[in-house]
């Protein structure tokens, strides 16, 4: 689990650091919109798979 976490952060920071930029530079730099984007839906396409792979993980663990 402990990996997952490390996942997590990394994937956190990402994002923190994809937000930090301020619209008005991703307004004046169009690859900076871009490359905002897809960290965006990378993060949220991974934090997707994170909390599939807690629940399957709860599941087999704790309730079952």
């Amino acid at each position: 689990m402990r990996k997952w976490l490390f996942v997590l952060l990394v994937l956190a920071v990402l994002y923190a650091l994809s937000k930090i930029t301020g619209k008005q530079q991703r307004a004046r730099y169009p690859f900076l919109r871009r490359i905002d984007r897809a960290i965006t839906i990378v993060v949220w396409i991974m934090l997707a798979a994170y909390l599939t792979a807690f629940v399957y993980w709860f599941y087999t663990q704790v309730i079952r």
